[in-house]
C-alpha cells in the first residue's frame, strides 16, 4: 500500500512537470544579441523552500548577458552581501534544442526559458531546478533599469498560476547601489 502511494504520488509530480512544461512558452525568435547586456533581477516567484525562507532579506541582484559563438549565453551575477559588499558569480546557461531554452547543469537548472521580452525593458524567465529529487519552478523578472515595467509584471502575472505558483510565493526585490558598477 505504501509504495502504491509513492508511485502515485511521483505519477503526479512527473504529470506536474510535463503539464507545467508544456505550458510555457519560449520568446519566439529569440535574438540572444539584443537580449546582451544589463539587467537587474526586480522579482523572483519560487516554491523553492530556501527562497522562500529568506526572501524577504534579499536585494536585487544585477547580471550581465554576453551570447558565445556557439549559441550558450555567459551570465555574471553581482547580489549584494549582509557586509555592504557585492559577490560575484560567473556561469553559463546551456543553450537547448530552441531558441530561448537553455539549461545549466553546475546549478541544476534543468529548464531555463526566456518566456516573454522586449529586449530593451523586461525579459520573464521560466527557470526548473532539480536537487535531491526535489522539482523546484522559480519565474524571474528582468528590467533594464532598477524598477518594475508594467508590461513585464503583467506577463509574469499571467504566469505565475499557469506553472503551479502562487504570489504569495514572490518578492520584489528592493534596490541595491552595493552591485551597480559591478560590470560597467
Amino acid at each position: 500500500m505504501m509504495l502504491q502511494m509513492l508511485l502515485i504520488g511521483w505519477v503526479f509530480a512527473l504529470l506536474r512537470v510535463s503539464l507545467g512544461q508544456a505550458q510555457v512558452p519560449i520568446q519566439a525568435n529569440f535574438d540572444a544579441s539584443q537580449f546582451q547586456g544589463i539587467w537587474y533581477v526586480v522579482g523572483v516567484v519560487s516554491d523553492d523552500q530556501g527562497f522562500l525562507d529568506s526572501k524577504d532579506k534579499l536585494k536585487m541582484p544585477v547580471v550581465l548577458v554576453t551570447p558565445l559563438p556557439n549559441g550558450d549565453l555567459a551570465l555574471k551575477f553581482g547580489y549584494s552581501t549582509p557586509d555592504g559588499g557585492c559577490q560575484k558569480t560567473d556561469t553559463t546557461f546551456t543553450k537547448g534544442a530552441v531558441d530561448g531554452q537553455f539549461s545549466n547543469e553546475a546549478m541544476a537548472q534543468t529548464d531555463i526559458r526566456v518566456v516573454s521580452t522586449d529586449y530593451k525593458h523586461f525579459a520573464v524567465l521560466y527557470v526548473e531546478m532539480q536537487k535531491r529529487g526535489v522539482s523546484n519552478v522559480w519565474l524571474q523578472l528582468y528590467a533594464r533599469t532598477p524598477e518594475l515595467f508594467p508590461e513585464g509584471v503583467q506577463k509574469m502575472q499571467q504566469l505565475v498560476p499557469q506553472v503551479g505558483l502562487n504570489p504569495s510565493q514572490g518578492a520584489l526585490l528592493p534596490r541595491s547601489d552595493q552591485c551597480a558598477g559591478a560590470f560597467s
